[in-house]
């Protein structure tokens, strides 16, 4: 049995559906990726705590940089997955993270919160952003990302269980009421949102396919030379929020 096989067998439906997605699009998207990070790097700290790494699509990143890391997730079967491939890291300590279960306790001092595309998951976001500030010193900070336009909602969002979509006004009234201040705030990906559209609502696909991922993973080039659309819209928000004490 592979590492995925086994990943898949030991967990739920949804989640069985996020893992081979997951799998597919590190490969098929990684040009994609790599402009994400690319992005949300000038705001990370040196001591970082990654909620939701999965199959460490985005982790791979945060542990080459070289400062401490915690990788974390909510079933042992994924750290299982992440020990294999960053056990060995000296930077990397693995624990688990139940978010749905505040608060959180975690093995070392942090100074910045990675959570890529798990707030959506969330039942009660504004509960897990009040646990996460809880988390954080003075000034430490929370880099997100979530999806963009609750009116994009469609069958991927119900595949992948997602619970909303988030605006630019909703996203920062959580931040705020959790306790945060808005240092960045921008769209992200606006290219992807004519694929988007068609694949979720109006196929009602309930997985990316591969051929669609590498077709936009070709084009990121052009996607990253046409960022200026971003200033008017985007697939997704990207967000980095610092907690300020009163």
């Amino acid at each position: 049995m592979t590492a995925n096989e086994g990943l898949a067998a030991a967990v739920g439906t949804t989640d069985q559906v996020l893992i081979e997605e997951l799998s597919m699009l590190e490969g098929a998207m990684e040009r994609n990726y790599a402009w994400a990070y690319e992005i949300i790097a000038p705001f990370l700290g040196r001591s970082l705590l990654e909620v939701g790494s999965g199959v460490g699509v985005m982790s791979r990143y945060l542990v080459d940089r070289g400062d401490p890391v915690v990788l974390s997730d909510h079933h042992p079967a994924y750290l299982s997955y992440l020990r294999d491939r960053f056990g060995a890291r000296a930077n990397v300590t693995l624990q688990i993270l139940d978010l749905d279960h505040p608060p959180y306790v975690v093995d070392r001092s942090i100074d910045t919160i990675v959570c890529l595309n798990v707030l959506e998951h969330m039942a009660d976001d504004a509960a897990v952003l009040a646990a996460f500030a809880r988390l954080l010193p003075d000034r430490g900070r929370l880099v997100l990302q979530v999806p963009n336009y609750p009116a994009l909602f469609g069958s991927l969002d119900e595949s992948y269980g997602h619970f909303r979509r988030y605006t630019r006004r909703t996203l920062t009234a959580r931040l705020q009421e959790a306790g945060f201040h808005i240092v960045a705030l921008r769209n992200f990906n606006p290219l992807a949102i004519p694929g988007w559209i068609v694949s979720a609502k109006l196929l009602r696909s309930r997985r990316v396919g591969v051929r669609s991922a590498r077709l936009f993973n070709a084009l990121v080039p052009i996607a990253r030379r046409m960022d200026f659309l971003s200033t008017f819209a985007g697939l997704a928000l990207i967000v980095c929020a610092e907690r300020r004490d009163a």
